[in-house]
């Protein structure tokens, strides 16, 4: 590679063809971060829920009869 083409943030170089080539290693994480992620993810989906579900309501008691 040619050192004079190498990135600004020294964590990839760029290849001859000009394109960018990611040299850092793979983000691991652990069981514990795994496993809290699923639950935020969880969470997230859940409020997701619930914020249509008060949307709609609230567009039902705005409704005029």
């Amino acid at each position: 590679m040619n050192k004079s083409r190498t990135n600004t943030a020294d964590t990839g170089e760029v290849a001859e063809s000009g394109v960018y080539v990611d040299s850092s290693p793979p983000i691991h994480f652990g069981s514990v971060a795994t496993e809290r992620l699923a639950e935020l993810e969880i969470e997230n989906s859940r409020l997701h829920r619930l914020v249509a579900e008060l949307l709609i309501k609230n567009q039902q008691l705005r409704k005029p009869d």
